[in-house]
């Protein structure tokens, strides 16, 4: 038997197989990719004192009947815009607690600065145990 046609069909086999191989990397584009991870960051400070998170706000000793005011700023230090919402929990029926600028869009490196207003019901009798949370979405 003769190996030499057999030999040149498998070498022509291969330098097909080996140069569409390198044709097919002939031109080659890479693209890097540039970006960030979102780094949602509120900053919050009530009457010019910062309060870092899960920090007690002391309303001091309050009157039944009375409404309460304490200045809130909530600065947004982080990297992507969010609306800054609070939700109060715990407060029993007739407390209300508002701060005037709830809902409001807030740009990184901005802050927001109104009032956050406790109205206390004239039947009240005991403080109870509340607090409020601060969403940015």
């Amino acid at each position: 038997m003769n190996l030499k046609p057999l030999t040149a069909i498998i070498a022509i086999a291969l330098l097909t197989f080996t140069t569409l191989g390198i044709t097919s990397e002939v031109v080659k584009y890479y693209y890097p990719n540039d970006g960030s991870i979102s780094n949602p960051i509120l900053t919050v400070y009530i009457n010019d004192i910062l309060y870092l998170n899960n920090t007690a706000i002391d309303w001091g000793t309050c009157k039944a009947g009375k409404t309460y005011t304490k200045n809130m700023t909530i600065s947004n230090t982080g990297n992507i815009n969010l609306t800054v919402t609070i939700m109060s929990t715990g407060l029993p029926k007739g407390w209300t607690l508002k701060w005037q600028a709830n809902n409001t869009l807030l740009e990184p490196d901005f802050e927001i600065e109104d009032s956050l207003i406790l109205t206390i019901p004239a039947n009240a009798t005991a403080w109870p145990t509340w607090g409020f949370w601060i969403y940015g979405v």
